[in-house]
C-alpha cells in the first residue's frame, strides 16, 4: 500500500544540518509516509544518511551536483504519494507539520498548494516576528485567495520547507523550473500556482526556517537583473492571462519584488537577510560613507529592534504572529 505522504529532500552539502531534518521528520505525530532523499553531496551528508535505518527513507545518490529545482523534480518523479510535502535539507518541522498537511489537502481539495506558518531564525538564531498579513486569526484555516495581496502587505506565506503539493497539480505545472539553479525558483512555482489556484493555509504545525545556516543558496550573490517570479508575472500580465480582479494586486507585487532585489543586489547577495561586509566594502558604486549606512541598516535588520517594529505593525493590524511554542 502506497504512503499517504512523500516527503522530497534534496541535499547538498549539508552535513551539518541534515540529521536535525530528518531527526523533525521521523519524529512527526503523523507516520504514514516516505521520505525521499535526492543526495548529490561530496561532504559527509551522505554518510550521515546511511547511519539511518528507518525504511522508510529512499537515499537516492546522485555523483554530480544536482541543483535544487530538479532534485525536487526527481523526488516527485519517484514519489509514490499523490501529495507531496517538501523540506529543505538544513530546515525542519514541528511535530504536527505533516499531520496538518494531511489534514488540509482532505479538507480543502481544490487547492494548489497546502502552507503551514513557517518561523524564520536569524543570522543569531533567534526567531523573526513574520508578518502573514490580512490572513484570519487562527484556529482559522481555509483558502487565501488574494495570494498577492497578503505577499504585499507581509511576508510570503508559503515557503520550501513549509508546503505540500498534490502531485498532479504539480506535473500540470511541469514542476520546478530547472533553468533557475541560482535562485528564486521556489517563489517563481508559488507565483504560478497562485495564479490558477488558491492556496489552502492552517495556523497548525509551523515549519522552522533556517537563514543561518551556513552553505545555503540564498547567501550565494545574486546574478538575476529581474527576479524569475517577477519575469513570469510580467509574461502573463501581457498575455492577458491573469484574472482581471488579481491584476492590480500582480502588478503592486512585481514593483514590490524588484525594489526588495534592487536592494539585495547592492548588499550583494539574493536575500537582505544575509549580512556580508565584504560584499559592501567591495562594492564598486558605494562611498565610504554608502557603506556605512548600509552596515547600519544591515545591523537594524538584524536587531531586535526590528522585531519590534514587525511586532508593532502586527499588533496594529490585528495580525496574529505564530511562534515556535504554539
Amino acid at each position: 500500500m502506497k504512503p499517504s505522504v512523500s516527503v522530497v529532500i534534496p541535499l547538498y552539502n549539508k552535513e551539518l544540518y541534515i540529521g536535525r531534518t530528518l531527526d523533525s521528520v521521523l519524529s512527526q505525530t503523523f507516520t504514514d509516509f516516505e521520505c525521499i532523499i535526492v543526495d548529490s553531496s561530496n561532504d559527509g551528508s551522505t554518510e550521515v544518511v546511511q547511519t539511518y535505518t528507518d525504511p522508510r527513507i529512499h537515499h537516492i545518490i546522485r555523483e554530480q551536483r544536482t541543483y535544487l529545482p530538479i532534485a525536487r523534480n526527481i523526488g516527485v518523479e519517484l514519489a509514490s504519494s499523490d501529495l507531496i510535502a517538501f523540506v529543505d535539507a538544513d530546515d525542519e518541522w514541528t511535530l504536527d507539520h505533516l499531520g496538518s498537511l494531511v489534514e488540509l489537502s482532505v479538507k480543502y481539495p481544490h487547492a494548489g498548494v497546502y502552507t503551514t506558518p513557517y518561523i524564520k531564525l536569524r543570522l543569531d538564531s533567534t526567531p523573526m516576528v513574520m508578518i502573514f498579513a490580512g490572513i484570519p486569526k487562527p484556529p482559522w484555516d481555509g483558502y487565501i485567495t488574494r495570494y498577492f495581496q497578503v505577499c504585499l502587505r507581509g511576508d510570503v506565506p508559503i515557503c520550501s520547507s513549509s508546503c505540500a503539493i498534490q502531485k498532479q497539480v504539480f506535473k500540470s505545472l511541469n514542476g520546478f523550473n530547472e533553468q533557475l539553479i541560482i535562485a528564486g525558483e521556489d517563489q517563481e512555482m508559488w507565483g504560478r500556482i497562485a495564479l490558477q489556484y488558491p492556496i489552502a493555509f492552517t495556523w497548525k504545525g509551523s515549519s522552522i526556517y533556517h537563514t543561518e545556516a551556513t552553505g545555503r543558496m540564498c547567501n550565494d550573490p545574486q546574478k538575476l537583473l529581474i527576479t524569475p517570479v517577477s519575469q513570469y508575472l510580467q509574461e502573463q500580465l501581457q498575455a492577458g492571462k491573469v484574472n482581471p480582479k488579481y491584476i492590480r494586486d500582480v502588478k503592486a507585487y512585481i514593483r514590490r519584488k524588484e525594489m526588495k532585489h534592487r536592494i539585495s543586489r547592492i548588499f550583494g547577495s539574493c536575500n537582505p537577510d544575509v549580512s556580508n561586509s565584504n560584499n559592501l566594502n567591495a562594492h564598486p558604486l558605494l562611498t565610504k560613507s554608502g557603506r556605512w549606512f548600509l552596515t547600519q541598516l544591515q545591523q537594524l535588520y538584524e536587531s531586535k529592534w526590528h522585531n519590534l517594529c514587525r511586532m508593532f505593525c502586527c499588533y496594529l493590524h490585528g495580525w496574529h504572529v505564530p511562534r515556535l511554542d504554539d
